[in-house]
């Protein structure tokens, strides 16, 4: 007797590395109601490596330029060819309306959350721009996920992999991760890094600097009126970040999506924005957010490290902490 063929899902989820984080429980939600499917991932580029690492997904592809007439009209044979029974658009942008209007009139039964900017002010996620899942599920049929994010499954995703480790960084003792945005404006200083830097290391803790490749001459800056940086801007990816962020006694941060990853495997800390940004979102964590309506160049080190020190995260003398900004 034949076994029956296994149902096809697409998952898409084609926006942000925030977006991806803040979906992880909707990827688990939506594996349990289909445990037997083969489930098929649609993401951009820079996603694609932490989405092969985790426990959702039997298969993992990138979108492609639509733009591009001839790929285009392949990836939608593709798409067709795979009979898919169910699609779930996570993203609900322009990549994922797009598909949908390339699918045609026989295109599978598609669930698609609900965009942001229709969302209730009660919302929790409105203000991060993130879309809502609720509504979807319900109207598919599966229980929605109550539980916050949780990437501790990618800290084993390269079992025993030495670059998963900060001594593969150089990197040794308690450290503490630094994590700008890419956003200049919305930035905390290079000076306000430098100093918060200098006061780590004369207390003990190694600062360490991640992001993007784009931020290597802010890190040049930091380093400048820090030298004891550790900058490795450009050089994690996903995988590694969220294993730095695991082993950081904390954060600090300003605009950078990379909070929610570092918080989604427990590490705690500051974030540094102005008082006109919209309320950042992080209920259930333990995250402080300092504003300054004098901008943000105006925050002092000494008071970030201080905070750190409410937050329990570091254990330092008030003789020492007072030391070591003044020096």
């Amino acid at each position: 007797m034949f076994g029956r063929k296994k149902e096809n899902i697409l998952v898409i989820k084609t926006d942000s590395l925030a977006g991806f984080v803040a979906a992880e429980p909707a990827f688990e939600a939506i594996r349990q109601a289909h445990p037997d499917a083969k489930i098929s991932l649609l993401t951009i580029s820079p996603l694609q490596r932490v989405a092969r690492a985790s426990p959702y997904f039997d298969q993992v592809a990138g979108i492609p330029n639509f733009r591009d007439g001839d790929a285009r009209k392949e990836f939608i044979q593709q798409l067709k060819a795979a009979k898919f029974a169910t699609v779930y658009d996570l993203a609900s942008n322009e990549a994922g309306k797009k598909l949908y209007s390339a699918m045609g009139p026989f295109r599978p039964k598609w669930h698609c959350a609900t965009p942001a900017s229709r969302r209730t002010k009660n919302n929790q996620n409105t203000l991060s721009g993130l879309p809502g899942f609720e509504k979807m599920f319900s109207d598919a049929g599966v229980e929605a996920p109550s539980r916050l994010p949780d990437f501790s499954w990618a800290l084993s995703a390269r079992k025993d992999s030495a670059n998963m480790k900060p001594s593969w960084y150089g990197i040794s003792g308690a450290f503490g991760l630094f994590l700008p945005g890419d956003d200049g404006e919305k930035r905390w200083t290079a000076s306000g890094y430098a100093g918060l830097a200098s006061i780590m290391a004369k207390t003990g803790f190694m600062p360490v600097l991640t992001g993007s490749k784009e931020l290597h001459h802010f890190g040049d800056d930091i380093a400048d009126q820090a030298p004891q940086l550790v900058d490795l801007t450009g050089k994690t990816d996903h995988l590694q970040l969220a294993a730095l962020a695991h082993e950081a006694a904390f954060f600090v941060s300003d605009d950078a999506e990379e909070v929610d990853l570092a918080v989604s495997v427990g590490c705690q800390g500051v974030l540094i924005v102005s008082a006109k940004s919209p309320v950042s979102v992080h209920d259930g964590r333990h995250v402080v957010t300092l504003t300054s309506d004098s901008g943000l160049g105006a925050v002092d080190p000494a008071f970030v490290w201080r905070t750190l020190s409410n937050m329990g995260l570091i254990e330092t003398p008030d003789d020492a902490l007072h030391s070591a900004a003044t020096r």
